[in-house]
């Protein structure tokens, strides 16, 4: 074999593991502690959190060992209303349906006000139960003037649907149910002009949600059969919602199949059709 007389190469050794999973150990036990300590800051966080809000709610809510004054109340509300998540929604609720041991309705009304604000699909349902003839004038407003800017369908859309039967029926709201003096002339005005707005903007909630309205009033008040509900018929005309047209029609046309003694909604009948220009 011919030499060459040149070095044989010199082999480099291969390099330990043992440094490389020292640092990884040692930057996993860093990420551990960080998570540790990480988790120890927010739960501290989270039970100061809501440790401020029971006593917000508490002193809203008019808890003895929380309760301060009214003023103090509202302040409350306000600051709770500061707070996201379920579980602020779900004080501010109770507070506005009045299921605490206090029931005010400033406070009711204050807390409505910073439901309108919130998206979570139990608050248009809630706020709608508060459309009832035995609530205040103001919580009815205010609940009236919450649902301009929430979704407003299936409970939430019968609930209105509802008040609006009960006071169509002739049952008095809670304003109504001790008549004022004749010397009270301007405040019964007055009373029955904010009334009004009410029910404008319910009706407003009731064109906006349409097809909801259309539905409801099909289903629970029998729009479109032989037996539709004068109420329904009344509706639809304050509405204004030539969408019913074909619904009055087939009411119309299933009424004319009866006999002459059967009793039904004729003449309310034939002035929704009038009303809407139906043909």
């Amino acid at each position: 074999m011919e030499h060459t007389g040149k070095p044989a190469p010199f082999a480099r050794p291969a390099k330990s593991a043992a440094p490389e999973k020292s640092k990884a150990r040692a930057w996993a036990t860093r990420l551990l502690e960080f998570g540790v300590v990480a988790a120890i800051v927010v739960a501290g966080y989270l039970s100061y959190r809501n440790k401020q809000m029971d006593r917000l709610y508490g002193e809203a809510a008019g808890y003895p060992e929380f309760f301060r004054g009214t003023r103090q109340s509202t302040d409350a509300v306000r600051k709770l209303a500061r707070y996201r998540g379920r579980r602020a929604t779900a004080m501010l609720l109770d507070i506005a349906l009045g299921h605490t041991l206090m029931v005010s309705g400033d406070l009711q009304v204050e807390a409505i006000k910073d439901l309108a604000m919130r998206d979570d699909p139990q608050v248009p349902v809630a706020v709608a139960e508060l459309l009832q003839p035995q609530e205040g004038l103001d919580t009815r407003q205010a609940a009236a003037t919450a649902l301009q800017h929430l979704p407003c369908r299936d409970e939430c859309n019968r609930s209105i649907l509802h008040y609006l039967e009960r006071i169509w029926r002739g049952e008095p709201n809670y304003e109504d149910r001790t008549p004022l003096p004749p010397d009270f002339r301007d405040v019964t005005a007055s009373l029955q002009e904010d009334q009004q707005t009410l029910y404008g903007n319910l009706y407003s909630v009731l064109r906006r949600e349409r097809m909801e309205t259309l539905t409801n009033l099909v289903k629970v008040y029998g729009l479109g059969t032989d037996a539709p509900s004068a109420f329904a018929l009344d509706l639809i005309s304050r509405l204004g919602m030539r969408d019913a047209c074909p619904l009055l029609l087939r009411s119309d046309q299933a009424i004319q199949r009866h006999l002459t003694d059967y009793v039904a909604p004729r003449s309310q009948l034939q002035s929704a059709k009038a009303s809407l220009n139906c043909k």
